[in-house]
């Protein structure tokens, strides 16, 4: 605010006037940008990070509940948030069994501070310090298997894959991200359909051998079970 003196003392002539005039106007400015220095709006300051995936599946990438990216293995992209957003979350896809039905895994929604992205967010099959693994299941015998994944407690049926063909052409199968445990095996059995009786195993100290950041293995099926 203006002295009343020093405007009384201005205001005796017409450049005194002007003075006057300045002085106020110097004034609201001042006021002005005094409030917007004390009282930031936080909030309103967006925030700009890279998100990128690592994974084979494909992953969904919404913020607050809002999607806003869909990224295949080994993309990234830039997103810009309002400085009010909390949290990013991730949901990776799954792969779809010979009848087309999703196969599920053990990687559900995953949740992230976007207070603690820093800049860059890259979605790999290590998650809060658990390793996931999948797997390329090929088959060379000539009979259907079932794939099942267990950790020594549960079994999980992870997808079914063909038999191999005449011509040389091998059965596959994609199965989901499972977490690799020290009891943990992938399991083919006999039984097309069920994860029962007898089968073939692959134990924990050959799923080690994944790709780093992808959790990808490529197993071989050569003897029925």
């Amino acid at each position: 605010m203006i002295d009343r003196r020093l405007l009384a003392f201005a205001g005796g002539s017409r450049r005194g006037a002007r003075l006057a005039c300045c002085l106020a106007a110097i004034a609201i400015l001042a006021t002005a940008c005094g409030r917007d220095i004390a009282d930031p709006a936080a909030g309103d300051v967006p925030i700009h990070f890279q998100v990128s995936n690592a994974l084979i599946a494909p992953v969904t990438v919404s913020v607050d509940g809002t999607p806003y990216a869909i990224l295949t293995s080994g993309k990234a992209t830039s997103i810009t948030v309002p400085g009010s957003a909390q949290w990013l979350t991730w949901t990776s896809a799954k792969p779809a069994g010979p009848d087309g039905a999703p196969i599920p895994d053990q990687i559900g929604e995953v949740k992230v501070s976007i207070s603690g992205i820093n800049g860059a967010l890259e979605i790999a099959n290590v998650i809060d310090d658990q390793t996931y693994i999948t797997a390329r299941v090929f088959n060379a015998t000539n009979a259907q298997v079932a794939i099942g994944v267990t950790d020594g407690s549960n079994l999980y049926c992870a997808g079914v894959v063909p038999a191999g063909s005449t011509d040389g052409a091998k059965g596959f199968v994609q199965i989901g991200y499972y977490r690799l445990l020290p009891s943990t095996e992938v399991r083919a059995y006999r039984d097309a359909l069920r994860c029962t009786g007898p089968y073939v195993a692959w134990p924990s100290s050959q799923l080690a051998a994944f790709m780093a950041k992808s959790g990808l293995l490529t197993l071989l099926l050569e003897s029925a079970p």
